[in-house]
């Protein structure tokens, strides 16, 4: 397990293209990736250790695999929008 992240690399397009023009569509970026489906968001109120909010996100691939990965809800709310 990794552990809760603390921080993300953001960045911001201000349409598809220019996200496609800086190199993140979505199996560009990543040679080999898989496309994975979001099952279920759970907000954790209480969720570190500190008491704040964590989001973990559920997600399944096409073939099963599982996976979950987790950021504060701070994290999120910080995202310049």
């Amino acid at each position: 397990m990794f552990g809760i992240m603390q921080h993300l690399s953001i960045v911001l397009c201000g349409s598809p293209q220019e996200a496609i023009d800086k190199g993140y569509s979505a199996l560009d970026k990543y040679e080999n990736a898989k496309l994975v489906t979001v099952k279920d968001v759970v907000v954790v109120k209480h969720g570190t250790t500190g008491g704040n909010r964590t989001v973990d996100f559920f997600m399944e691939d096409e073939e099963g695999n599982k996976y979950m990965f987790m950021v504060t809800g701070n994290l999120l709310k910080s995202i310049p929008c």
